[in-house]
């Protein structure tokens, strides 16, 4: 009756092991996956490419290091974007073979291109291509989109001076200063990574403290190290704006205080891919974070699709 027992939207670890899992049980399963994003935001613009990032960074700066040969030694006296970047895109090309030999060793179809809902049972995949279009149906759906990262309205990002975290990895050079927005777990990561390389980066947070989850002990020892690195820590800032000169950029915040810095990356949580995938017609719905509400099995308001917790 349906072209698949269960098609997967998404093919990051929570879409590969349900496509997986259930190919293993005799299901005919597919998974619909954008032709650049195999592995997901996982492998491909979040967990393994910073962690990568971080370890290129550790070893160029000789940072992990230092304690035995001196506070100045560096592996390479002048790392350049490239130099950084060169590891993680290997890393990344190798996880994506990984996951697609993965797939295709337990009999999961790999349908490339970006899926929106027809009905309840029926998906439209339309890949890069003129005319790439393919129209599935499937008895039981699973969401497992992922996240990205949210951009405020009232920021106007270029990808160059003002970014996210996914734009730090097209970055075209290593910035003298730089300002990250949010003092979470990967605007902290990616502030220590740059602060390493030499970059003057200011940490502005609208809380009065960072990463509140952790323990006290551990979050103030971070600050300190952090701090003898030249991070500059704003609490209880909130940004009113972010100006682009020729120069670079200028932060202007609620108290009136105003921060000139190369660059501005903004690290304001994440936020549910779903704006495309039309769940109306699916009988579904998405807050304004773009999440969908399940129950404990997962299951969504429409029993036969399911969501991937984020």
């Amino acid at each position: 009756m349906y072209d698949y027992d269960l098609l997967v939207i998404g093919s990051g670890p929570g879409g590969q092991k349900a496509a997986i899992a259930a190919a293993k049980l005799g299901k005919r399963v597919a998974v619909a996956e954008r032709r650049n994003m195999m592995g997901g935001v996982c492998v491909n613009t979040g967990t393994i490419p910073s962690k990568t990032l971080r370890e290129a960074v550790l070893y160029l700066t000789g940072f992990a290091q230092r304690d035995m040969y001196g506070a100045s030694y560096r592996v390479k006296s002048e790392i350049t974007i490239s130099d950084l970047l060169a590891r993680t895109q290997h890393v990344v090309g190798r996880e994506v073979e990984v996951i697609r030999n993965q797939l295709l060793r337990n009999h999961v179809e790999i349908i490339g291109g970006t899926a929106r809902f027809e009905d309840e049972h029926t998906v439209t995949v339309e890949g890069d291509a003129r005319g790439d279009r393919s129209t599935v149906t499937a008895a039981n759906v699973v969401i497992a989109t992922g996240t990205k990262p949210a951009r405020p309205a009232e920021v106007e990002f270029d990808d160059e001076r003002v970014l996210d975290s996914d734009g730090v990895l097209k970055l075209q050079r290593v910035p003298g200063s730089m300002v990250v927005v949010g003092a979470g777990v990967i605007g902290i990561e990616y502030a220590s990574m740059f602060a390493a390389l030499g970059t003057r980066v200011t940490v502005v947070e609208k809380r009065p403290a960072m990463l509140d989850f952790c323990d006290p002990e551990v979050v103030e020892s971070l600050k300190f190290h952090l701090r003898d690195q030249s991070v500059t820590f704003r609490f209880g800032e909130e940004v009113e704006k972010v100006e682009v000169t020729q120069r670079g950029t200028v932060t202007s915040l609620t108290s009136g205080k105003r921060i000139a810095a190369d660059m501005v990356m903004y690290s304001a949580g994440r936020q549910g891919v779903t704006s495309e995938l039309d769940l109306e017609k699916a009988g579904l719905t998405a807050d304004p974070r773009g999440r969908i509400t399940v129950d404990k099995q997962y299951r969504t308001e429409v029993p036969h699709i399911f969501a991937v917790a984020t």
